[in-house]
């Protein structure tokens, strides 16, 4: 039978740095379970509940976390504990005859199948419900406990050994194992291993014998090097970083081993053209297998490649640029990906049960992008697309990239008590701006978890709060994630006001050669109809940064919905007017009870009621916000309800209707509709935007005609040819300002090369009219910049008493030169730019990349 049981919950006592839990033990109203007592007193376990799927532990440095890991293998596996293990600072602990102790490890867990229930049933294990808990005490017998209540069963080593049939099976990744530069094919072929095989090795030899002798005498005194030097040992990483080089070429890309014993007759015989063929099949099963474009998203023409240098297989790189690069030539980061990724790969196509893979911070070589792939990786391992065998992933990480941020409740976050208290877990870490998870990355670095590719930009907090809180309880109930928000890849952006929107908007996508992807999302008030109207126009020289596409406003949007379950009398122009009276009128009480104090909730109830705040609603001209602020301010005697709190007290409110079940909730079932309605929307929008950005990047028609042209003419054409080319240039270009300057420049080398004389003659100096075609690919990227200094520039020189600017008085100043006949003053702001020409950039206080 396969085993599905999961770990619901880890349990530990007296456990390296876990002791026990000080909270509850301390708690006035926890109620004492029988198998919390030891040695006649109260020592509740510390519990951990883990996620079915994927948990990602954080905590502190010495917070316990890798700890976690190792008490979890220990109850999985069945791996003895010792005495060693005991809580070092616990009272308990002690060198006195007699009171030698052993530490505890337990788990809930939950049966799956009938199948799974009737084994333990018929083992004699007295099962209550499909769920059931498990301890080991140290030396003492295991013991088995139906439900919280029950006392202790202790159980058989033949009970013992059916519980462990049908636990999963415990995968720890090496996250310090990286794959090699190259790897004999010997190895591969599986014959004899020889002195010389290994590379390093060899390479040692010949360094040795290529010294001049011109005696033979003179070698004697290297012999003792050189017999070293070949028999020296490979280490136990060598052997490892060898052992992952097989798995990916036999396990993974599924190569058979004849095939490189036919490759290693092929070089020993000079058949090259053999050779190149078998190694050209085997890069195709390598792509084929290991599949790199979909997980390493940073390059889309990522390829790790095979080629043959002596008796070695070497591994190399090619990405975008179409250069070859060994391992040596690039980070170590992505050698450690392809590691774990290879790892995953090798392992899971043995898998016949499911597992637990435990990970101990594999975010150490990575980069943020890297970690992204990672966690995409680990989501996968856990609950395959293919549909195949789902597995359960624990992981240590003190990164904030490898939080999955639209699954906040996977979140387990440690920390180092005081004194004798050891390691606790702290409940609700994700509830107030993911506070103490904050605490645990360091402020800075944890800012980090929250930026993205991908932008929404919304007029306020209290936007950010509801969208996020909405697709996170969307996505927890079942929703398709292409309908909700990818809270990993697109980050909600408040901009504090609609006014603010339009020059947000500009700041992300205006001024870079490259732009992210953006949507913005405008109130159906006064101010969000001028948000539009300037993101419409242009918020910087009427340039327009944003497609129709991406600008929604609520009110048009809402216009357009059917499906809707708004209030009656509501006019939709805020995300607020979607919530249904219910849920705001507990997030009401809700916010009353967590903020004022005191808090008369009699009072409060009497005039905070659903009915009433219907009836408020059309008295406030359809608006749902104004019609809770009036109401509160009546039920509270003049309190006031602040925007971003009732915001987090509707997401509270999800979060209570996925606790006690959403059947009890019935008003939260509206919000979905209506929320599911406006996130898939947003979502198919940033698609789109994502969409066109990479088509206009990989579409890019000039740097595609320019590379071409250098490519194919590495000596001097015709001045014909040339003249034909740099009109494919200039209908490469568009209309905007940014192909201003490529255009001059090409009218340029028309002149400077005279290309339209003497067409059948070579293009003189053809190597600088190369370098000036290569300048051409950087002209938008550069005017981007020298646009952004010379705003700098007339910004500092506006407020300098010197410049000719206007002073406090917005007067203008008349400039120390003298004005001559018919001049105009002008101000530095106002006077008119001039264009630089190619190669030269305006000077300024702000540096570009580049610069000297």
């Amino acid at each position: 039978m396969e085993a599905t049981l999961r770990v619901r919950t880890l349990y530990v006592r007296f456990f390296r740095s876990f002791n026990f839990d000080y909270e509850r033990k301390f708690h006035p109203d926890a109620d004492i379970r029988p198998w919390e007592n030891y040695e006649g007193s109260h020592y509740p376990h510390v519990s951990v509940r883990l996620d079915p799927d994927v948990t990602a532990i954080v905590g502190a440095n010495e917070s316990g976390k890798s700890q976690l890991l190792d008490a979890l293998e220990i109850l999985i596996s069945g791996t003895e504990l010792k005495r060693q293990d005991f809580c070092r600072y616990s009272a308990l602990f002690s060198v006195e005859r007699g009171e030698l102790r052993t530490p505890e490890v337990g788990g809930k867990f939950a049966c799956t199948t009938s199948d799974e229930e009737a084994a333990l049933q018929n083992a004699g294990i007295p099962l209550e419900s499909p769920e059931f808990y498990y301890f080991r005490p140290g030396t003492k017998t295991p013991y088995f406990l139906g439900s919280k209540k029950s006392v202790p069963h202790e159980l058989t080593p033949a009970q013992v050994s059916t519980l462990s049939s049908l636990f999963p099976r415990v995968y720890r990744l090496e996250t310090e194992v990286a794959l090699p530069n190259s790897i004999p094919i010997a190895e591969l072929a599986g014959r004899e291993i020889g002195p010389l095989s290994d590379r390093k090795r060899r390479a040692g030899a010949m360094a040795i014998l290529d010294r001049a002798w011109t005696a033979a005498s003179e070698l004697s005194p290297h012999l003792p090097d050189l017999y070293s030097t070949i028999t020296s040992t490979i280490d136990a990483t060598e052997a490892a970083e060898t052992g992952l080089a097989k798995q990916l070429l036999l396990d993974v890309a599924q190569i058979e081993p004849v095939y490189f014993a036919d490759l290693m007759d092929a070089m020993d015989d000079g058949r090259d053209g053999q050779a190149n063929g078998i190694i050209e099949r085997m890069n195709s099963s390598l792509a084929r297998h290991l599949n790199l474009r979909r997980w390493w998203a940073q390059d889309k023409e990522f390829k790790l490649r095979l080629t043959s240098r002596e008796r070695d297989l070497v591994f190399t790189i090619s990405d975008r640029t179409g250069t070859d690069y060994s391992f040596k030539e690039r980070s170590r980061g992505l050698r450690y990906f392809l590691s774990y990724y290879v790892q995953l790969k090798a392992h899971y196509s043995s898998v016949s049960r499911p597992e637990i893979l435990l990970m101990d911070e594999p975010d150490a070589y990575l980069s943020s992008a890297g970690q992204r792939d990672l966690l995409r990786i680990l989501e996968d391992f856990a609950l395959p697309e293919d549909g195949s065998t789902p597995n359960q992933v624990v992981y240590v990480t003190h990164s904030p990239f490898l939080l999955n941020r639209n699954a906040g409740q996977r979140i387990r976050v440690l920390d180092k008590g005081n004194e004798d208290e050891g390691t606790r877990v702290v409940h609700d870490a994700t509830r107030n701006h993911y506070e103490p998870l904050r605490s645990s990355l360091g402020a800075y670095v944890a800012e980090t978890a929250f930026i993205g590719g991908s932008n929404l930009f919304v007029e306020g907090l209290a936007d950010q709060v509801i969208l996020s809180g909405t697709s996170v309880h969307l996505r927890a109930t079942g929703s398709a994630p292409s309908g909700t928000l990818d809270l990993n890849s697109v980050t909600i952006v408040p901009a504090g006001s609609a006014d603010s929107i339009p020059y947000l908007v500009y700041l992300a996508r205006g001024r870079d050669q490259y732009k992210p992807p953006c949507v913005a999302l405008l109130d159906g008030d006064q101010a969000g109809i001028q948000a539009e109207k300037k993101l419409r126009r242009g918020e910087a020289s009427n340039k327009r940064v944003l497609l129709d596409e991406n600008i929604v406003r609520l009110d048009i949007w809402g216009a357009s919905q059917s499906i809707l379950e708004l209030e009656p009398g509501i006019e939709l122009r805020e995300t607020e007017d979607m919530i249904p009276a219910e849920i705001a009128t507990s997030s009401a009480r809700y916010y009353a009870n967590e903020i004022l104090e005191p808090f008369n909730s009699t009072a409060f109830d009497e005039v905070f009621t659903v009915q009433r705040l219907r009836t408020e609603i059309p008295l406030r001209g359809g608006s749902m916000w104004d019609a809770v602020e009036a109401l509160f301010e009546r039920a509270t005697g003049g309190g006031h309800i602040d925007k971003v709190g009732f915001a987090k007290a509707v997401v509270a409110q999800m979060e209570h209707a996925r606790r006690v079940g959403l059947d009890k909730v019935p008003a939260v079932n509206a919000l979905s509709v209506n929320f599911s309605a406006l996130l898939s929307d947003l979502s198919r929008r940033l698609r789109f935007a994502e969409t066109y950005e990479e088509r206009q990047r990989r579409d890019n028609r000039l740097r595609r005609v320019v590379k071409g042209f250098l490519d194919d003419y590495t000596d001097a054409p015709s001045r014909d040819t040339a003249l034909s080319f740099l009109e494919q240039v200039e209908s490469a270009l568009d209309d905007s300002d940014a192909s201003d300057t490529p255009r001059a420049l090409v009218a340029k080398l028309r002149r400077q090369f005279e290309l339209t004389s003497e067409p059948l003659e070579p293009v003189h100096q053809y190597s600088k009219f190369r370098d000036e075609l290569q300048g051409l690919l950087y002209q938008e990227r550069l005017e981007d910049q020298a646009r952004a200094d010379h705003a700098l520039v007339n910004t500092l020189a506006a407020v300098t008493t010197d410049g000719g600017a206007t002073q406090a008085t917005g007067k203008p100043r008349r400039s120390r030169r003298a004005q001559g006949p018919g001049e105009a003053t002008q101000t530095a702001s106002q006077a008119p730019r001039r264009k630089k020409p190619a190669g030269q950039r305006e000077t300024g206080p702000t540096d570009s990349p580049g610069a000297e």
